[in-house]
């Protein structure tokens, strides 16, 4: 007899051709189930199987499972790759919960690990149960409105097939083929968020309304189906400047409509760190100020509202940095900004410091930062404008100084 769960998947098999797969392997059962039923279909279908398993360095017996997995993938021809990653000491320095800092190590081992394997796809073992249990979590958490789409099918290179496959599914499955995995004892663990709820709340839940799963389901999708609409419509407004910086101008942020001017901003900020209500409440208070003003944002993001431009950009962006254009040299490329700077005549044979602005700077008697005020130029832009020094004097900086001698060019 052939099991709800092999006829879910073998339906996407299809999509799997010729591809190159990574498949996220803990050891338990989801992960195992998926990649037992991969592999007994390998040949079938013409895909060539990967594994990667992250030790998060947290339980005593992580060991155990990372040797589960290697063996695993030994006994069945699997290449395999495993990373060991110190995520309470992570977490610690981050200021994450060891949920979130756990999820951001794993997807960054797993990219790794695709682009060591050379991957066409990264594929994980998320199941309905999960889909349920994030849309809890999420909303308990405080997700914006238009975060509460549980877990996407496809994302980027990341591919979930088992998002319509229940547990009891999955159990069935294992027990056919007498397949053996790894139990976490921490799932039992009610100090962590998806546990409680799954305990708590969805488990009674489903004792007291049957099915009550599809109407959540539900939700989600047509929640997906909103925030495609909203996006093929806002997402062209969003600007990349250059490497973790997300922009969009002002006076368009400004014609849109309260809900597209939330959605702009929950995009810029979900593309950074995790997003919740309480930073968005935070930008549009930003956006009440009458004058160019910015605030910290988690993960070391700022959020910053001018005239011209309304800004989220790391941190290291605006850090102060210094370099040195030695005598001779025509041009000097300024990574931290990605601009370079080309040198004629006398400039291009003198040795010169280039740096971006400190309190105090002087430029012909003149503090920098009255004529940057006086311009009109956003904190941003003060703070990223190059300034070029002869023997520790200023003698010209971007967007005040007018020199022909000595030309910008942005990346």
């Amino acid at each position: 007899m052939t099991l709800s769960f092999e006829k879910k998947l073998s339906a996407r098999l299809g999509e799997l051709n010729g591809k190159r797969l990574l498949v996220a392997f803990s050891g338990g059962k989801d992960s195992v189930s998926l990649l037992h039923f991969l592999k007994k279909n390998e040949g079938i279908k013409g895909y060539q199987l990967s594994a990667c398993h992250v030790n998060h360095m947290y339980r005593k017996t992580a060991w155990w499972d990372e040797k589960f997995c290697s063996d695993f993938c030994e006994k069945y021809s699997i290449p395999f790759v495993s990373f060991r990653c110190d995520v309470p000491r992570y977490c610690a320095v981050k200021k994450m919960s060891f949920e979130h800092g756990a999820r951001v190590i794993r997807y960054r081992a797993l990219n790794d690990a695709a682009a060591g394997f050379n991957a066409d796809m990264i594929l994980t073992a998320h199941t309905r149960d999960d889909l349920v249990e994030t849309f809890f979590i999420q909303a308990v958490q405080g997700a914006s409105p238009f975060s509460l789409k549980g877990i996407r099918e496809q994302d980027g290179m990341l591919c979930r097939l088992m998002l319509d496959i229940t547990s009891e599914e999955i159990y069935e499955y294992l027990n056919k083929y007498n397949v053996s995995y790894v139990i976490d004892e921490t799932n039992n663990d009610e100090n962590f968020l998806r546990n409680f709820i799954r305990k708590n709340v969805t488990a009674k839940l489903a004792e007291f309304r049957k099915g009550y799963e599809e109407n959540i389901i539900s939700y989600l999708k047509d929640s997906v189906r909103f925030d495609s609409y909203l996006a093929e419509k806002l997402e062209p407004m969003i600007e990349n400047h250059q490497a973790d910086v997300l922009a969009v101008k002002t006076d368009v942020f400004e014609s849109l409509n309260e809900l597209e001017q939330e959605y702009i901003l929950h995009r810029m900020g979900s593309a950074c760190f995790r997003f919740e209500r309480r930073h968005l409440a935070e930008m549009q208070k930003i956006l009440d100020n009458e004058f160019s003003v910015r605030a910290d944002m988690p993960d070391g993001y700022k959020f910053e509202k001018s005239d011209k431009f309304i800004r989220l950009y790391h941190g290291r962006n605006i850090a102060y940095f210094e370099l040195t254009k030695p005598a001779g040299a025509d041009s000097l490329y300024v990574p931290q900004t990605g601009k370079t700077l080309r040198f004629k005549g006398g400039w291009k044979d003198e040795e010169l410091t280039v740096r971006n602005r400190r309190p105090g700077d002087r430029i012909k008697m003149k503090k920098v930062k009255d004529v940057f005020i006086d311009r009109k130029l956003d904190l941003y832009t003060r703070d990223t404008a190059l300034i070029i020094l002869e023997k520790n004097v200023i003698v010209w900086v971007e967007n005040i100084s007018h020199d022909a001698s000595i030309t910008l060019y942005v990346k």
